[in-house]
């Protein structure tokens, strides 16, 4: 069994005196409504100061390292939820009552819990679903590319505009989306979801669906098969081709949006195509190539040895095709889904483009294959906290001029369970090692690759009981460089020690959860700053010192005792 991973303690020299404010009300219901009023207003009546408490702007990576700042330069956490809805139309709406609704209330309700980022799925064939079945001749035939004419515009931007209305209708509560081509084993044609059907070649082998559960597709030679052609882009469709103007059209409507975070380009990849010697490695040769285009040396970390993408890629890759018509947003290239642990990484130019974070998702084995919950909570945990400090250590590897200490670090799965045990350890966890995260799932939609077990909300609008260590007190922006951040589960104490910066003109923000304090209130120390949140309030704000010092946040739960 692993000891639950500690951040460092820092020792902080304090003043005589802290500065204190109460928040208590007399029902948790009217408690709830008091923090939950900042985050349900509109963006219109909010005050210049309200306005900055939220993280707001396109967010950047820095050459911090592991953390997003935003426009004002504060170090930003990313706390969300994942809403994809995988059958057609393969989109989610904005209108209340439907079986893909992400509306009005749904933003309310994910803001009030203090979460500031939705992984909205798109889905490639919602946007080309072009025509005809799998393994057409004209499109699986092996050979160069020719345009298979699949491709539809207005089909493809009715389809893009409905994303938008959902980015908006979440923007008007200030919270990120991170547009995420999502894919589960390929295609529907596999009863998953992700690529149109006439994308699906199979290579002679008959489609079939492996029984048991959907993940054990993954191992169907079809649908090996129809990821190998995708990545060696060897048949004459062009898949890359048309799969990167598929992104080109999102990234043309979504250039200009304040509150897109960034582009992830393909769901939990699989990029076992068949170069020999290379297949299911972390970034993978197949999805470096897919990345970083044909132009780009693929080099082994730590070697100058050049690697040879498959004769079919594309000269330019996935990431410079974004980052040539959204020059502001960020890309979140995931790691392969096959990575072999401790097996050599390769990097393409993904690393050398800048604005780029290191994404992966983290679950593990040791679940029911019905409901996807654990069969051993702490076995779990510890499963998962392993791949958490094992991609942040691998992340400074990808370090470029653009990015010297390596690209930022967002764990954009993770969780897909009602167990609120094992949730506690993994926001536990994932705070000790300074990972921005988005939970594994809002609502489950009917999801075709996934359970009821994993939605954070049920369709009757109750909450799993993940809900509370989920939406645990948090820092959310910090005007400086933080040195500790925790949340003690078990006391309700939270402390924030952060160096600040005294160019940063915008306050430091914490979350504070009702599920932590609406039965007793909450009281607020602080150090070396300027608090100026009212009692009570949703987010604690603390303003910066006019020099270079330390500064300390403490909230506890109960009434405030003056002198301490």
């Amino acid at each position: 069994m692993l000891h639950r991973l500690l951040a460092p303690l820092v020792v902080v020299a304090l003043g005589a005196s802290l500065l204190g404010a109460c928040g208590s009300s007399n029902s948790a219901q009217k408690e709830i409504q008091q923090f939950s009023s900042l985050r349900t207003a509109g963006v219109e009546k909010l005050t210049n100061l309200e306005k900055n408490t939220y993280v707001n702007g396109p967010l950047s990576t820095t050459n911090t390292g592991a953390f997003l700042t935003d426009k004002f330069g504060r170090t930003v956490s990313l706390h969300g939820v994942n809403a994809v809805y995988k059958l057609a139309p393969y989109t989610l709406t904005v209108t209340p009552g439907q079986p893909n609704s992400l509306a009005q209330a749904d933003a309310v309700r994910i803001s009030s819990l203090g979460f500031n980022v939705v992984r909205v799925g798109i889905i490639w064939a919602g946007i080309e679903p072009g025509h005809g079945g799998p393994n057409q001749p004209s499109v699986c035939n092996p050979g160069p590319y020719v345009d298979p004419g699949m491709w539809n515009q207005k089909v493809a931007e009715a389809y893009i505009a409905q994303v938008q209305k959902v980015v908006n209708e979440l923007g008007q509560r200030h919270i990120y989306a991170l547009l995420d081509m999502h894919q589960d084993i390929w295609s529907s044609v596999f009863s998953g979801e992700g690529a149109p059907a006439w994308a699906t070649c199979t290579s002679g082998n008959p489609i079939t669906i492996s029984p048991g559960r959907w993940s054990n597709n993954y191992s169907n030679p079809a649908v090996v098969a129809s990821f190998n052609n995708f990545f060696d882009n060897s048949v004459q469709g062009g898949l890359q081709q048309n799969y990167q103007r598929s992104w080109a059209a999102v990234a043309e409507r979504f250039k200009s949006n304040p509150w897109v975070v960034g582009y992830d380009p393909i769901n939990e990849p699989l990029a076992l195509q068949s170069v020999d010697g290379y297949q299911g490695r972390d970034y993978s040769l197949g999805l470096s190539c897919l990345y970083g285009g044909a132009a780009e040396a693929q080099q082994e970390i730590n070697s100058t040895v050049a690697l040879t993408c498959p004769t079919g890629v594309p000269t330019e890759g996935l990431l410079q095709v974004l980052s040539a018509i959204d020059t502001t947003h960020l890309l979140f290239p995931e790691i392969d889904n096959a990575s072999d642990q401790g097996q050599t990484l390769f990097l393409a130019s993904p690393g050398k483009l800048g604005r780029i974070v290191y994404n992966f998702h983290d679950y593990c084995s040791q679940r029911s294959g019905q409901t996807g919950n654990p069969t051993n909570v702490q076995a779990c945990a510890d499963m998962v906290l392993v791949q958490m400090i094992r991609q942040e250590q691998l992340r400074p590897l990808y370090a470029t001029p653009e990015q010297p200490n390596g690209p930022a670090i967002m764990m954009t799965e993770f969780g897909a369970t009602s167990s609120a045990a094992l949730a506690a350890l993994e926001v536990l966890d994932a705070s000790s090692v300074g990972l921005s995260w988005a939970w594994w799932a809002w609502r489950y939609y009917n999801d075709p690759t996934g359970s009821s077990a994993e939605a954070l909300i049920s369709n009757q609008n109750t909450y799993s009981d993940v809900v509370a260590p989920l939406t645990q007190t948090h820092a959310v922006a910090v005007a400086g460089n933080v040195l500790t951040s925790q949340f003690a589960q078990a006391t309700g104490n939270f402390s924030l020690v952060y160096s600040a910066d005294p160019n940063i003109h915008a306050p430091t923000t914490v979350y504070v959860s009702p599920y932590d304090y609406q039965k007793t209130g909450y009281c607020v120390y602080v150090n070396g700053g300027t608090l100026t949140s009212k009692p009570g309030a949703a987010y604690v704000t603390v303003d910066n010192p006019t020099t270079h010092s330390t500064v300390l946040v403490r909230i506890e739960p109960g009434h405030c005792v003056k002198g301490i």
